[in-house]
């Protein structure tokens, strides 16, 4: 046998020892670790190896028990905030035990061989399996965040001592949120206890003094000296300190106040940190809105009255002035941009006349009674009187254009004791009982009367729930009523006359009238109400009808209108409770 056959066969032969030393050796390693976890193995931080199941466990619950009653450090600035482990509801899981015990155990051979050798020499292999409730960390994250947090300031303009000067900025500090969750959840997993630094960065300013002391001189144009505003009799004086406030300071387009940016770098290498000062028109705008605000008035029509068929005027009508606000802002942008020890700009205004004025009095077509409604309401408890009189004084002097839509709840407004009302029964869905404002509905009713009578045409009208006897006179029947229960229930008519008309009031003790001003184009004439069933006891149901022609002035009808009304029993809504 020569000497390389030799040579071949004695590394052949010690390569067979050693394969079988080896399984010789895992024979032995695994014999050894029957029932136990191999070695190198740990479970959320603590070493299992060569425990069995039943004793990882029993270390786990331990040990977890054992933490839970421990506190977290996050540190940041001088402050350390303790965190009771207990306090996140950490639970730690038995399925890293489970895994624990299966590594060597499980998956093909080749992999549980490697996974043995890999036990035997020596190298760590780490389970886990843990839960908190986030919900319980977010308040300390809260709190960190909030102790930690202080606002970037940039450089900005301010006015001392009769110049232009510059507030310093100063840096702002913002703790990483993210990066301290997960650096609390590294010590969560493995049950440490090792304090945790807060990741606190800082953002820089996107305008440092330097940068904004470089523009500064824009600023000084702007702000040589206060800016006098004038309209008719009124003056404003804009200091310097309003004028600088309106400058807007901008950094080149794309910059960041994250700390680190390549933006940033790519800035200040090649463009610098150079700023633009403007005029912002925006911010002139909401001044001058503001100033317009004062001088601007809304055209108010004269107040008229009809006293001995003559159309008279209670009260002067006012005319409207408004502030042009766009050519304003332009005027005042180009006063600013002008330097000057004595600047001022008129503003331009306008003057509106009113609609209804000493005028235009003839145009309007008032010139006669078109209709005049009545109702009669007596027994009335005082409280009723005071809310009627009070009702029926929003609608003395109403005027109502050619076309316009007349809306009793709109005009009437909130019914409360700041105007006047009291408590007294109204009707709602399935009661009566008390409420301020009660009784309104007579002053509704007598307009509906009036409309009624004038030819006008009704768009909305909602009849009482049950018939009540202060509507009731003087035809005997229920029937003409309109009740007003605004926004729900409102009374509605149109003036389809071409003309003006003039609403005025009068209340004498128990009757109240509605007359209607204008141009009498038609009339109204009601025919009825006659009962259909039912009879005048409020307590049983009833259904009545009644009629109405429009006629024109030669007395033709032109349009016959048939009013059906149905009544509940007043038993259906009975007084439940008294106002409190």
């Amino acid at each position: 046998m020569n000497m390389s056959v030799l040579l071949r066969y004695r590394w052949f032969s010690l390569a067979l020892a050693i394969i079988g030393l080896g399984f010789l050796l895992l024979i032995g390693f695994s014999a050894a670790y029957a029932g136990k976890i191999y070695p190198g193995v740990s479970v959320n931080g603590l070493h299992v190896g060569g425990l069995s199941r039943e004793e990882a466990l029993a270390k786990l619950d331990l040990e977890s028990q054992k933490y839970n009653s421990q506190q977290l450090q996050v540190r940041y600035y001088e402050t350390n905030l303790r965190i009771p482990v207990k306090a996140l509801g950490v639970s730690y899981r038995p399925q890293a035990v489970e895994r624990a015990v299966r590594f060597g155990r499980e998956g093909g051979v080749a992999q549980q061989l490697s996974n043995r050798l890999r036990a035997l020499s020596g190298r760590t292999t780490s389970y886990t399996n843990y839960h908190y409730k986030d919900e319980r960390l977010a308040p300390f994250l809260a709190h960190i965040d909030e102790d930690v947090t202080r606002p970037v300031a940039n450089a900005s303009l301010t006015f001392i001592n009769g110049a232009v000067g510059i507030d310093p900025s100063h840096p702002g500090y913002r703790v990483d949120v993210g990066r301290l969750t997960a650096s609390i959840n590294r010590r969560l997993e493995v049950m440490s206890s090792d304090p945790v630094v807060a990741p606190v960065y800082t953002v820089t300013p996107t305008i440092d003094n330097a940068a904004l002391q470089s523009a500064r001189h824009q600023a000084d144009t702007y702000a040589t000296s206060a800016l006098a505003l004038k309209t008719g009799n009124l003056t404003s004086i804009i200091d310097q300190s309003k004028i600088l406030s309106w400058i807007d300071v901008t950094t080149p387009a794309g910059r960041t106040d994250l700390p680190i940016d390549p933006i940033n770098q790519f800035y200040d290498a090649f463009v610098g940190p150079e700023v633009h000062l403007t005029l912002s028109r925006s911010k002139v705008a909401a001044y001058v809105s503001e100033f317009a605000a004062k001088i601007d008035k809304t055209p108010q029509n004269a107040v008229l009255t009809m006293q001995n068929d003559k159309l008279t005027i209670a009260q002067p009508s006012q005319d409207g002035v408004s502030l042009d606000q766009v050519q304003s802002v332009g005027r005042v942008i180009a006063a600013l941009g002008k330097p000057g020890t004595d600047r001022s700009v008129t503003l331009p205004g306008k003057v509106t006349p009113a609609e209804v004025n000493e005028r235009n009095l003839d145009s309007l077509g008032i010139k006669e009674r078109i209709s005049q409604g009545q109702t009669f309401f007596p027994g009335s408890p005082s409280t009723r009187l005071t809310n009627v009189r009070v009702g029926q004084a929003l609608y003395n002097g109403i005027l109502l254009k050619p076309d316009e839509v007349f809306s009793f709840g709109k005009i009437l407004g909130d019914v409360g004791p700041a105007q006047g009302y009291v408590p007294e029964l109204v009707i709602l869905a399935d009661r009566t009982e008390k409420q301020y404002g009660g009784g309104l509905c007579q002053v509704s009713s007598t307009a509906y009367r009036a409309a009624l009578l004038a030819g006008l045409p009704i768009l909305q009208r909602v009849n009482h729930s049950f018939a009540v006897s202060y509507y009731t006179a003087p035809y005997g029947v229920p029937g003409i009523d309109a009740t007003i229960y605004y926004p729900q229930v409102d009374f509605k008519f149109k003036n389809d006359t071409g003309h003006y008309i003039l609403m005025q009031t009068h209340m004498q003790g128990t009757t109240l009238t509605f007359d209607f001003f204008g141009t009498k184009t038609k009339t109204g004439e009601i025919r009825g109400p006659s009962f259909i069933s039912g009879s005048g006891d409020p307590k049983q149901a009833s259904h009545t009808v009644f009629y109405r022609d429009i006629k024109d002035l030669s007395g033709t009808v032109i349009k016959t209108d048939t009013v059906h009304t149905f009544y509940k029993p007043s038993t259906d809504f009975p007084i439940e409770k008294q106002f409190n």
